[in-house]
């Protein structure tokens, strides 16, 4: 029987909601094994010793949160990055643009409806969003937001049976029906501008879709449904970095892109999910 750990740090515990669509499945593995902690499930107040397998969602944003993700890796035997957040930063390592005070001050002293010089200091935050691996070692990672129930599936059932999960190789483009011609539009289009051909490749029409440098294996949802595909999956398995893939992606586009190009510009598109991750933000860390 294997002790299982879930928890949730600096997200929103939408990924852990997403497991719930095992369904069957779900509970066969909590039957199965033994759920020892699990704040969403469980009344546990301590993180217990001998966790076999711990899967973790949400970045580290505070002390508290880097202390928490410390002592699970300290006492699981494989640690799961679970999500977008806890894989590559996420969608709120996009702060990290701005310096950590500066967002406190926006977001309590200088915000309407608060009061003015008053921010709260019951734990300190972090410089940065930081994904898990930038802390401890993280053995295997189900990215996504939320991830793929199918990936969930495939990453726990296969480490239950003794088995290394492997994730697709491909990119979304892979599993996108879109058609692609070889033929770029030369102008840059927001997706609420303009109603795309529905069979034609959104990025060669000029839309800013992450396909070609996102992981794929999920089917493409948001291309299929008329939607660009914003990387949530984050980098392809060949990829070192995703924004920096997409933008070699874009060499149609490059010439517009160059004449009002700004890191806080593009950034939310290029890196979306992977910003606290990227080599970027590496750079821009060593600037400060």
């Amino acid at each position: 029987m294997v002790k299982l750990l879930l928890a949730g740090l600096a997200g929103d515990s939408g990924c852990q909601v997403a497991m719930l669509a095992l369904h069957e499945t779900l509970l066969d593995i909590i039957s199965a094994n033994e759920l020892v902690f699990a704040p969403t499930l469980i009344d546990a107040k301590e993180i217990p010793e001998g966790v076999d397998v711990a899967i973790v969602e949400g970045g580290i944003r505070d002390d508290h949160e880097e202390h928490i993700i410390r002592e699970i890796r300290e006492k699981s035997g494989v640690l799961i990055a679970l999500g977008a957040c806890a894989c590559f930063g996420g969608i709120p390592g996009l702060a990290n643009l701005r310096c950590g005070d500066d967002l406190m001050n926006m977001v309590y002293a200088d915000h309407k409806g608060t009061i003015k010089g008053t921010i709260p200091r019951h734990l300190e935050i972090t410089a940065e969003q930081r994904a898990l691996h930038q802390y401890v070692k993280v053995d295997f990672i189900i990215p996504g937001c939320p991830p793929e129930v199918t990936d969930i599936a495939h990453v726990i059932t296969s480490l239950l049976s003794g088995q290394a999960p492997q994730l697709s190789r491909t990119q979304v483009c892979d599993d996108c029906p879109r058609e692609r011609l070889g033929e770029y539009s030369t102008v840059l289009k927001r997706i609420h501008e303009e109603v795309p051909d529905p069979d034609r490749c959104l990025l060669e029409q000029g839309f800013l879709c992450v396909g070609p440098a996102t992981r794929g294996g999920c089917g493409a949802p948001c291309p299929k449904a008329g939607n660009i595909c914003e990387g949530c999956r984050g980098p392809c398995e060949e990829v070192s970095d995703q924004g920096l893939a997409m933008m070699d992606a874009l060499t149609a586009l490059s010439s517009q892109i160059a004449d009002d190009f700004t890191l806080q510009r593009y950034t939310g598109m290029f890196h979306r999910f992977s910003y606290a991750d990227s080599k970027i933000s590496r750079l821009a860390r060593r600037d400060k």
